[in-house]
């Protein structure tokens, strides 16, 4: 694929922060890398490489590796969801969830 994830659901707990490493073929490394989320059939942009940034969502491209890697900080539970790595127009797809800080919802896995 043109683009993969290392990890395609990732979990953090409210407040704390996740990091997604996207991986590309060399065909996409002149693209613009961003991380979107996915909702209502559309993609909404949270971060991209190109922009200054949403200071929650920072993108760090690492051409060399050919993998951006997504921080985001500060999660609340809202950002529980279906979120997409892109690499111009091709893309893959992340499930995130947060978990309510002090919950031991993770313990019982």
């Amino acid at each position: 694929p043109d683009v993969s994830v290392v990890s395609s659901s990732v979990s953090g707990h409210e407040g704390g922060d996740i990091s997604v490493q996207c991986l590309y073929s060399s065909g996409c490394q002149n693209e613009v890398k961003r991380w979107c989320r996915y909702k209502d059939q559309s993609c909404y942009t949270v971060g991209r490489t190109d922009t200054s940034q949403n200071p929650s969502v920072q993108i760090s491209d690492d051409e060399e590796r050919r993998s951006f890697t997504v921080l985001m900080t500060g999660l609340r539970l809202t950002d529980s969801g279906w979120y997409f790595c892109s690499a111009g127009n091709k893309l893959n797809l992340v499930q995130l969830t947060v978990i309510k800080a002090g919950s031991d919802k993770e313990k019982d896995t």
